[in-house]
């Protein structure tokens, strides 16, 4: 709905509730007639025998059909403005809903356009030093071999120029920076976890574990080497 439109619909609403509220407001029309009074202001009363009294019981209430007739009237008159009152906030409600959905919507959208960031250049020295680390890996028991592998890896890191963030972990800031580029994020999370269990534990590493860190070296050298015969091609697209 415009914002045209709905100040049609909470004026159309006021001015009905107003005509209720006149109507209701406005003197009642009497029935009939009251009985004739003589010049004293008495209620004469005609065709009635003289040896009849009559008594008459006073009342201090308002005349029956006019007291509650006004009442049921005001409130039915109250009613349906607060209908109408209603009807009309619940559109102000809706139009206001959509007006905000709308601005997120627009916003979310420039955002995810805006945001573009290039990766940068990949060392070639990641990719020289893949036989080196799998060398190590192999080298000595399950859980030196880890150990010495995921090393080579933190050093072979460093030289990207990459800056540290001064409150992470040289494994937090290894797999950050090796998570930079296009590789499988989940093999290159498995190595560090089984690079710190074999670092900080107590408990016996067997071969199963060996090779599960061979097998994510593996996975995240053939992914570094993709990324480096993959640049030179981007490197001419972006010329």
């Amino acid at each position: 709905m415009s914002r045209r439109g709905l100040w049609l619909v909470l004026g159309a609403g006021t001015v009905v509730v107003l005509a209720l509220l006149v109507a209701a407001l406005s003197a009642p029309v009497e029935l009939g007639s009251r009985p004739r009074s003589d010049a004293t202001g008495t209620p004469r009363l005609e065709g009635v025998l003289p040896s009849v009294t009559t008594t008459t019981a006073t009342s201090t209430g308002p005349p029956v059909g006019t007291g509650g007739e006004m009442s049921g009237l005001v409130w039915a008159v109250i009613g349906i403005g607060l209908v109408v009152l209603g009807t009309a906030a619940l559109v102000l409600v809706a139009w206001l809903l959509s007006l905000l959905l709308g601005r997120l919507r627009r916003s979310r959208i420039t955002r995810h356009r805006s945001a573009v960031f290039a990766s940068p250049p990949l060392p070639e020295e990641l990719v020289e030093t893949a036989e080196r680390r799998m060398a190590l890996v192999e080298s000595g028991d399950p859980r030196n071999g880890i150990v010495a592998a995921w090393l080579d890896l933190e050093v072979s890191a460093a030289t990207t120029g990459l800056p540290r963030d001064p409150a992470e972990t040289s494994t937090e800031y290894t797999s950050r920076v090796i998570g930079t580029w296009d590789v499988d994020r989940v093999r290159l999370a498995e190595l560090a976890a089984l690079y710190r269990e074999a670092r900080f534990s107590t408990h016996p590493l067997g071969e199963q574990q060996r090779r599960r860190a061979a097998s994510a070296l593996e996975v995240l050298h053939r992914d570094l080497a993709r990324v480096v015969a993959r640049e030179p091609e981007d490197a001419g697209g972006r010329v």
